[in-house]
């Protein structure tokens, strides 16, 4: 049952970032995004993915490969249109 909690909070985590990556990439608009925060996202979500692997937690590894994945996304963003 526990796995399940974090499997659905995960899914939540991720899902509530997804609306401001799709408008980010809609829109072009970047210019109050700030680039250190994505910086920082990415490198604490990898290191979240480092430590879900240690202990063989699925859902902080799956969790925060989708955030790695939609920071990454808008970081990209950042650099192409900001």
């Amino acid at each position: 049952m526990i796995t399940y909690l974090g499997y659905f909070a995960g899914s939540l985590t991720v899902i509530s970032f997804l609306p401001q990556v799709i408008r980010t990439w809609k829109t072009h608009h970047t210019k109050d995004l700030s680039f250190a925060m994505f910086a920082l996202l990415v490198t604490a979500s990898s290191l979240w993915i480092v430590y879900g692997i240690l202990i063989k937690d699925v859902p902080v590894i799956l969790t925060n490969t989708g955030m790695v994945l939609l920071t990454g996304s808008s970081g990209v963003a950042k650099l192409r249109f900001g």
